[in-house]
């Protein structure tokens, strides 16, 4: 048995002390220290929001002060005119930065980079905009009189009770992002930020846990808007501006983009020493930006960096688990799992593959080979829907496959390596593999953040099971180390046992042995006739005609984009058209002589 990673208390005591020396503050603190720490939290706050977006999902937000902005006004908005109280007014402002989540993610997470973060600068300055020229809003003067808080009767008005309040709320808020970014999606967000085509290759839909990182962004975002009118008791479009957006990036950036210490390091920085360096007057925001520049330079990872490495799961035996995985068990050999039909794909004038047609059947290993350019990958893409096949048609089970995203072809039983190696480097080994499993776990998302006991057995068992594909490609041990530490022999070990865990049919391997030493090319032979002896059908890409040969039941060879020949291993030893690809024609005795030496070389005889 497994004993589980120890983790050392001192972050989490010194994590309380903190809390609790914030909390204390206003016992031994004037009004003015009362007043810049209100600030600190309320940043802190926003930074949390923003980290989802930006540090955990990698994506840029320039508009951030929009979702700020609508929680600010929907309660002003709902006290004033509604005469609703304070707390009456949350659910709503949770509720409309939400929507508002929804209603600019859904439509422009399809974008990348630049273009994305110039959508989001578009929708913060539309919000303001609006804000500025409505009627209802109060436009330029905004909005005035807008009542405390109050709690049991105690009314929350002076300084004091407003910063308990607003710690209170960073608290919740804390919390949440802290459960958030130890979830699945939070795994989820991190395999996106860190390579979005391989997240969906493994089974993460992107579009949607995108989208997911801006509605959890926006509700954050909300709170303080509320926490906001609630303090000043007014509001205007002057607090809601571009500028605020960018404070609120530098916030996670200085502080560390994914660390949750670092953006409250970052909200103290931004919002406290600008005030420490009042001294200088007109001379200190220049000198500030300064620090801020030289800071970046220096360390361009942040403050606080974040740090991504896990513990092991809790006391897991691997060899507890079934030794067939469920979806295999179920499949006859034999049976026709999928079948590709006059398949063709063209990009622009250039013919990748000119209508091939093959058929994969349950339960055995079959090779895909030619020479490079002769359209293998291409293939393996249109399988698993990374690109569009221009014709033909792909049958899986009898089910028309074609324009399938990659992620749902991954959950109906196709999983694929890369040619070139795409794990997730900055993840631990164990969370590559868990990620590649995490579209088959049924507990909600707001059972697994409650922590409910369903959801932390369901949890321990999928540790179990992604323990057990660690330990069958003998990478068990190394479970809490990074991926891009790995050897590359590992890494391939590693990328094949993180396809596995999405529990496939079917396993395209796309030149799994490529870089790898005699050695590791023999004990990949074993895990490829390992992985078909647990019921997993795979088809394989490969140069190595020893490794081809050696595993392979089937083999099809291309070239130019058609198939030339199709049959088992010793057919297409000997078949002239082969050799003929691979070597090219031996017209002459004493060519004939050099293709014959060749050919053995290339079969590995």
């Amino acid at each position: 048995m497994r004993t589980p990673a120890s983790t050392p208390a001192w972050p989490t005591f010194a994590t309380v002390a903190l809390l609790a020396a914030a909390i204390a503050l206003p016992a031994f603190s004037s009004n003015y220290v009362i007043d810049v720490a209100l600030t600190i939290v309320t940043y802190s706050i926003l930074g949390l929001g923003l980290n989802i977006v930006v540090g955990y999902a990698g994506l840029l937000d320039l508009g951030y002060a929009a979702f700020f902005a609508i929680g600010a006004y929907t309660t002003a908005l709902l006290e004033t005119l509604l005469g609703f109280s304070f707390w009456e007014t949350l659910p709503f402002s949770l509720g409309f930065a939400g929507i508002s989540g929804i209603f600019i993610g859904y439509p422009t997470l399809r974008l990348r980079s630049d273009y994305l973060a110039i959508v989001t600068l578009g929708f913060g300055e539309i919000t303001r905009i609006v804000a500025t020229n409505l009627e209802i809003t109060g436009g330029p003067n905004g909005i005035y009189g807008i009542a405390s808080p109050s709690l049991f009767g105690y009314e929350i008005s002076s300084p004091r009770a407003v910063y308990e309040l607003g710690m209170a709320f960073l608290i919740v808020v804390l919390l949440f992002a802290v459960r958030l970014g130890r979830s699945r999606l939070g795994r989820a967000w991190t395999s996106i930020r860190e390579d979005e085509a391989a997240a969906e290759a493994v089974g993460v839909a992107t579009l949607r846990v995108k989208l997911m990182a801006y509605v959890m962004g926006a509700l954050i975002g909300g709170i303080a808007g509320s926490l906001f009118a609630a303090r000043f008791g007014t509001i205007d479009p002057t607090g809601f501006t571009y500028l605020q957006s960018v404070t609120i990036l530098i916030v996670v950036v200085l502080g560390g983009r994914g660390s949750i210490p670092g953006v409250i390091l970052g909200a103290i920085i931004v919002a406290g020493v600008p005030e420490m360096l009042r001294f200088l007057n007109l001379w200190r925001i220049f000198g500030f930006a300064v620090a801020l520049v030289v800071l970046m330079l220096l360390r361009p990872q942040g403050l606080w960096p974040v740090r991504t490495r896990r513990a092991m799961p809790q006391g897991a035996l691997s060899a507890d688990l079934p030794a067939v995985p469920p979806a295999a068990v179920s499949a006859a050999a034999g049976e026709t799992l999928l079948e590709v039909c006059e398949l063709t794909c063209r990009f622009g004038g250039v013919m990748a593959i000119g209508g091939i047609s093959f058929v994969v059947r349950s339960g055995e290993i079959l090779a895909l080979i030619g020479p490079n350019g002769a359209g293998k990958t291409t293939v393996f893409n249109c399988v698993t829907g990374v690109i569009r096949a221009s014709g033909g048609r792909m049958l899986w089970c009898g089910n028309a496959l074609g324009g399938g995203t990659p992620h749902r072809n991954v959950h109906r039983g196709i999983a694929r390596t890369f040619q070139g190696i795409r794990l997730f480097g900055h993840m631990s080994t164990f969370e590559n593999v868990l990620t590649g499993m995490d579209h088959r776990l049924h507990a909600s998302l707001l059972a697994e953040l409650a922590g409910t006991h369903s959801a932390r057995a369901e949890a321990a068992g999928h540790e179990a099971q992604g323990m057990r594909w660690l330990d069958m490609v003998g990478l068990g041990r190394r479970a809490g180390e990074y991926a891009a530490d790995l050897s590359y022999g590992d890494q391939r070990r590693l990328e094949i046992a993180r396809a596995l865990a999405s529990n496939p049919r079917l396993l395209l391997l796309d030149e799994p042995a490529a870089g790898m030493n005699p050695t590791e090319k023999q004990a990949l032979m074993e895990l490829i006739r390992r992985i078909r002896a647990l019921g997993v059908t795979v088809l394989l890409i490969e140069h190595d005609m020893t490794l081809v040969m050696g595993v392979s039941d089937r083999i099809i060879v291309m070239d130019h984009g058609v198939v030339i020949a199709e049959g088992p291993p010793a057919q297409i030893r000997s078949d002239p058209r082969v050799i003929d690809a691979y070597l090219g024609t031996a017209g002459e005795d004493d060519d004939a002589n050099h293709a014959a030496d060749g050919e053995e070389s290339l079969w590995g005889s």
